[in-house]
């Protein structure tokens, strides 16, 4: 970070805002980061400004235990994200150069933490992806489950994503062949278009793709079905000859991002903006999604 050597916390925080005004985030995702850091600084200044190199970890300890003692002001979800901001915040500290430890990198969330995610096993995955070549290629010849599936493990993308692909974001036209290696996941609304993003996918995800926009002859969108209908032929088409009790987009997703993040891991190439820019996330929600998958590594 190009400027001043910060020493006080109130400089940090406003240097922080800028920071966040830079970055291709929404509006609330800069509000609820400011605002959470805004807490902290008030909290820990009651009487005079706060040095940078004296906010330890058990001084943040403190400030979480104090917002948790009062009643009826802090629900454990909203101290959760509490600590996620100050994680970020730190860790930006931390990663410019302005202070030498990130006092918020070992604290641990609480025990009120959410459920854990349900993904899929690397086992089950290759079961899930072969019933739904079978299925594909049955009786009715219903691909729409295998297209589907094959591009949320690929990519990650979020059930409503994947429905609102058109064959211009494979840059494929109707009626012509298309071998696509790319999908662009593309956003209307300008204060969304941080998620816009072109995502690699498999030449076995592509084959799917261009086959499934012969079997339907597609003109505009790829996939003409609902996401509850979708659903719905997952479980009722491949579950059952997985030998699984459910299927839905948000544990194909999970599962993508739980073999992304453990390949970085062991290459030793974890970079929070790629993920950001892969999974369409701010850094407030690439922070919550990162302490899940820490837990299901270590808990799972």
């Amino acid at each position: 970070m190009a400027g001043p050597k910060l020493n006080l916390l109130d400089d940090a925080v406003a240097e922080y805002e800028l920071h966040l005004m830079r970055r291709p985030i929404t509006e609330n995702s800069r509000k609820a980061f400011a605002g959470d850091v805004k807490i902290f600084a008030r909290e820990m200044q009651a009487s005079q400004p706060l040095k940078l190199n004296s906010i330890t970890s058990d001084r943040i300890r403190d400030f979480l235990d104090t917002l948790e003692r009062r009643p009826g002001v802090n629900s454990p979800k909203s101290l959760e994200r509490r600590l996620t901001s100050l994680k970020v915040f730190f860790n930006w500290l931390h990663e410019s150069g302005q202070i030498a430890i990130n006092p918020a990198d070992p604290i641990a969330y609480r025990a009120f933490e959410d459920p854990l995610p349900e993904y899929l096993s690397d086992e089950t995955v290759d079961e899930v992806v072969k019933a739904a070549h079978i299925v594909a290629a049955g009786e009715h010849l219903e691909l729409r489950p295998l297209t589907a599936i094959l591009l949320v493990l690929d990519t990650g993308m979020k059930k409503a994503e994947c429905l609102n692909l058109t064959l211009d974001d494979f840059g494929c036209k109707p009626g012509q062949e298309c071998a696509p290696e790319l999908v662009h996941i593309r956003y209307d609304k300008v204060h969304l278009k941080f998620k816009d993003r072109a995502l690699a996918i498999s030449p076995e995800t592509g084959k799917a793709v261009q086959e499934h926009i012969q079997r339907y002859g597609c003109r505009d969108k790829l996939i003409e079905c609902t996401g509850r209908n979708l659903e719905y032929k997952f479980n009722r088409l491949i579950a059952p000859l997985v030998g699984i009790p459910s299927l839905t987009f948000e544990m194909l997703r999970w599962t993508a991002a739980l073999r992304d993040y453990r390949a970085a891991l062991e290459a030793g190439t974890i970079k929070d903006d790629h993920f950001e820019v892969k999974y369409g996330l701010s850094p407030l929600g690439w922070a919550e999604m990162e302490a899940k998958l820490k837990r299901v590594l270590k808990e799972g």
